[in-house]
């Protein structure tokens, strides 16, 4: 009777421990293909190099470099960490008195996209404008991830403030979408580096709080699991209460890519700052708000620029 009981026992148990284990399987695949499914998200959001033709002189005519738009400028090359990084410093007449704005680009496509940006902002603003691209972006070499990211916008910052021969004073950070993140980022480690020759002030424009809550936004599930497994987390809402210089903040209210309340998060964040500018595009998309009212537009960073100057 008690062997046969035993027996029954021993049963239920390799019952139970196939059920454990089956589950645990499941488990495992469940979390494995999540994984896989919230990196290839995180990847495809932060790092898309290769849109419409990965180098410049793939681009439409005016869409390859400054020189086809008439602008004077200097290539820049900057050689760190093992790689190459590739711009340009689209440069004034009298590029020596005028501010030069550091423009921290966005996750997708070339340098050469932006060209229409900056003659736009080298037109209305009156300054300098420079632009060097992400390693893996345009001609730079390397792969781009964030802590190379990271260590790209410090060697992009010694790189104006110690080789070109312009204003230190009136040099300033501007970065849209992951190039918020980016310029935030280069602008937090000069401070932290150099007492004498900042950034004048940032200009963070269309970005995000942190990359968690990006992927979160999109499905409940990932918001959930997105800190455990993401990687390239740009927290720039843990790095924007320690700026202190004047920051504007450009935001859309229609932004399709990053929630809005993600910028009116990071300015709330913005504790210590001399003072904070605010210019909200009601209409304003994501990547194309600056064309909506491009007076407007340029002048409130004209005027930001102008009063920045004053701290």
């Amino acid at each position: 009777m008690n062997n046969e009981r035993l027996k029954k026992i021993a049963m239920q148990f390799k019952t139970h421990s196939g059920q454990i284990k089956q589950t645990t399987k499941n488990l495992i695949l469940y979390f494995g293909c999540a994984f896989l499914i919230v990196n290839i998200l995180e990847w495809k959001l932060l790092y898309l190099p290769s849109i419409d033709g990965q180098f410049a002189h793939n681009n439409y005519y005016q869409y390859r470099s400054p020189q086809e738009r008439n602008l004077p400028f200097e290539n820049i090359e900057i050689h760190h960490d093992g790689i190459e990084l590739k711009g340009w410093f689209i440069k004034q007449q009298n590029y020596q008195k005028v501010p030069t704005v550091v423009f921290f680009h966005e996750n997708a496509g070339n340098i050469g996209w932006r060209l229409e940006y900056a003659q736009q902002y080298y037109d209305h603003v009156k300054c300098n404008f420079v632009i060097v691209a992400y390693r893996g972006y345009t001609y730079s070499t390397g792969t781009p991830h964030q802590e190379g990211i990271q260590k790209d916008a410090e060697a992009i910052t010694n790189y104006v403030f110690n080789n070109l021969n312009i204003d230190k004073q009136k040099i300033y950070a501007h970065g849209r979408s992951l190039g918020g993140a980016v310029a935030t980022y280069a602008f937090y480690k000069r401070q932290q580096q150099n007492e004498e020759l900042q950034y004048r002030g940032l200009i963070i424009e269309n970005s995000f709080t942190q990359v968690n809550d990006v992927v979160g936004s999109m499905n409940g599930l990932f918001k959930i699991i997105s800190p455990l497994i993401i990687f390239n987390t740009w927290k720039t809402i843990d790095i924007i209460p320690q700026i202190i210089n004047p920051i504007l903040f450009i935001s859309s209210g229609k932004d399709e890519v990053i929630p809005y309340k993600q910028m009116i998060s990071l300015s709330q964040a913005a504790i210590k700052t001399k003072q904070k500018f605010e210019y909200h595009i009601p209409q304003g998309d994501h990547n194309n708000n600056w064309t909506f009212d491009k007076n407007e537009y340029f002048k409130t960073i004209q005027n930001f620029m102008n009063k920045a100057a004053q701290f």
